[in-house]
């Protein structure tokens, strides 16, 4: 029996695909807005990293002073571009607020039990809609190349054993042992087990695919930028050519570009974009079979079919996606650092990619619906975890909308939690 809701997503991201994906497969109608063709957003070309390891929200002690240290670099992986603005200040602010050790304590659990979910999820999606996104469940390396990086990560190690994540802390020797292909120059590492990775572009394709072929409606270069209200409810959106969508509830998956749209209903969520490069290698040196994190750089690598590709950096520089050429070379002299074998014209290419990521003054994300509006929802604010958090983040919103009980209901992520 159909569900007689007929929803509006906006966004076109992992985020927006997710909650259209369990509400079709509800039986409830979905249109999906999209300012851009579909593929302008953080959803392609990411690490593609499923990080059930990665429990310490990006909100959390040490990390306002290590970030100080790296802006006096211009190729180091950290930048905030300063400007007169009062949203960058709040955002600042909350942010150096909530980077407490309760904080990480309370966070933790949470983040524990959404990233475990969202690989069960992606797994049930790959064998149900049989789907191929080069989903490879085989670990995460966490590479140091200073002892004090490796003792960091080892205690990060040790509190994902305490919440059940298993976690092993490796000697430079073991580490190498087990990555045989690769020229190493670290001091050692960890290994998340559970971990896994994708090819992010496929698995994106492949579920537009198969809700579009179900049902799902996708309107392109249609960019929403007011609300049809009625006495207090939502009951469509207006885009910028004049065009009006109605709609039973509606959905901002938008990313980085949440809290403009948001201010339409005049609704407040703190939030800055996060831009994030990438490179990949069409024909690399070496490809390994595990992905990594160069732990020190926040350089990661992903293999993803024949290719390999390095991500990293985070420039706070409002939502801009220019290219900052000295943020490439930095990149590219933390992989030199990590794996001797490269050299920098091994890591030309003109495959570089540039993301904005939607960061929240905690480092958790929204999910849910706003104060005052019955029927309009949020998904965003996943930060560097789209591919971890987009699946699990999206049920909870369709579950919501169809006044279902949705067990990963929490305070740490509503979206009202800073009025």
């Amino acid at each position: 029996m159909k569900d007689s809701k007929d929803v509006l997503i906006i966004g076109a991201g992992i985020a927006g695909i997710s909650v259209a994906y369990y509400l079709n497969k509800a039986g409830v109608d979905v249109t999906i807005l999209d300012k851009g063709d579909g593929k302008d957003n953080c959803s392609y070309g990411n690490a593609g990293m499923i990080v059930p390891s990665h429990i310490i929200p990006l909100a959390s002690p040490g990390i306002i002073k290590k970030g100080l240290r790296w802006m006096l670099s211009a190729e180091s992986p950290f930048y905030i571009r300063p400007r007169l603005s009062r949203d960058l200040l709040e955002w600042g602010w909350k942010f150096k607020k909530a980077s407490t050790t309760r904080h990480v304590e309370e966070a933790a659990p949470l983040l524990r039990d959404l990233l475990l979910k969202n690989r069960e999820l992606l797994i049930e999606l790959e064998q149900q809609e049989d789907l191929d996104f080069d989903f490879r469940k085989n670990g995460l390396f966490m590479f140091c190349n200073t002892e004090k990086g490796l003792e960091e990560e080892a205690e990060v190690a040790r509190k994902a054993r305490k919440l059940g994540i298993p976690a092993e802390i490796l000697t430079a020797e073991e580490a190498r042992e087990m990555q045989p292909d690769l020229d190493l120059d670290i001091m050692g590492a960890t290994y998340f087990p559970k971990d896994a990775h994708l090819h992010p572009g496929s698995l994106m394709d492949g579920l537009k695919r198969t809700i579009e072929l179900k049902g799902v409606r996708f309107e392109y270069n249609c960019e929403v930028r007011s609300f049809v209200n009625h006495k207090g409810d939502v009951e469509g959106v207006k885009t910028a050519d004049g065009r009006v969508f109605r709609g039973s509830d509606v959905v901002i998956a938008t990313g980085a570009w949440a809290p403009t749209l948001c201010k339409a209903l005049n609704v407040k969520i703190p939030m800055q974009a996060g831009k994030g490069y990438s490179i990949t290698l069409k024909d690399p040196k070496v490809l390994p079979k595990n992905c990594g994190i160069f732990s020190e750089a926040k350089v990661t690598m992903t293999p993803m079919n024949r290719s390999l590709r390095f991500a990293g950096t985070m420039e706070i520089t409002g939502t801009n996606t220019s290219i900052t050429p000295k943020k490439i070379t930095g990149l590219k002299k933390s992989v030199c650092r990590y794996l001797p074998e490269y050299e920098m014209s091994d890591l030309d290419t003109d495959d570089i990619w540039v993301g904005l990521r939607p960061i929240s003054p905690d480092g958790l994300p929204y999910v849910g619906a706003f104060h005052g509006y019955k029927n309009v929802y949020t998904s965003t604010g996943y930060a560097m975890m789209g591919m971890s958090l987009g699946a699990v983040c999206g049920k909870t919103v369709a579950d919501l909308i169809m006044g279902k009980k949705a067990d990963l209901v929490h305070p740490l992520t509503d979206p009202n939690r800073f009025e």
